[in-house]
């Protein structure tokens, strides 16, 4: 029982989790498979928060930190796993998601991992098969919320550009070097490199391929408008 094997710290040594993250989620309207899977990953130093119905589950709002989902595929006759996936996928709320099933459906496994779920598990498991799952969720959850702080980032430090900061930036990105640059917005070329430098500056970019990737992780997007002039094309920065 997979219970007992929870409680039995001999025979399931306990592994280190994630430093990135050990938030696990539990959503289950059976008490005792989540008394199980609590005290399953508790013994391998996760924290485990639970939940019995998605009411309460969407009460406690998106997590702060890097978390993963055990979601049970059957929650009742008016709830499904895969209606609470989809919802997730609709809030915008990138949990990865492991689901947790009695019964081997087959059709349903098929559509939950095409919409996105990390894993499905059919009970009864062997323990380190949730555990390793469990790991494997944390530790793509920690890569998605490490970008996510660094998009928000760029973003905000690409707000604080001014309008000429940003054209000239898009323009660096499109491949075109200073001359070019003053020549297309008709300015000298010494005022290009300061602008240059104070976008730098406040993107935190050490050099041009540093410059491309925040500014395009701060949302700095490229639209080519015009005809060609001097081999020259128009590039708004929006």
């Amino acid at each position: 029982m997979l219970a007992a094997a929870a409680a039995g710290g001999s025979a399931v040594p306990a592994v280190t989790p994630p430093a990135a993250g050990n938030l696990v989620l539990v959503l289950d309207d059976n008490q005792r498979m989540r008394t199980a899977m609590e005290s399953l990953l508790t013994h391998h130093g996760y924290r485990v928060k639970l939940y019995a119905k998605a009411a309460h589950f969407w009460g406690d709002g998106k997590p702060t930190e890097p978390a993963c989902l055990l979601l049970e595929n059957n929650l009742g006759k008016n709830i499904t796993g895969p209606q609470i996936h989809a919802e997730l996928q609709r809030r915008g709320w990138h949990l990865p998601t492991v689901f947790v099933s009695a019964f081997l459906d087959i059709r349903t496994v098929v559509k939950v991992m095409r919409d996105g779920a990390d894993d499905f598990l059919v009970k009864p498991y062997a323990p380190m098969e949730l555990v390793q799952a469990v790991a494997q969720a944390l530790t793509r959850a920690a890569v998605r919320y490490h970008q996510d702080l660094l998009t928000a980032d760029a973003r905000t430090k690409a707000a604080t550009l001014t309008a000429r900061e940003r054209q000239i930036v898009s323009l660096v990105i499109a491949g075109f070097n200073s001359s070019e640059i003053a020549d297309q917005l008709n300015i000298a070329v010494i005022t290009v490199k300061v602008n240059r430098s104070q976008a730098m500056r406040k993107l935190g970019a050490g050099n041009s391929a540093s410059l491309a990737y925040l500014a395009t992780l701060g949302g700095l997007l490229l639209t080519m408008t015009g005809t060609p002039t001097n081999g020259v094309m128009v590039v708004d920065s929006q």
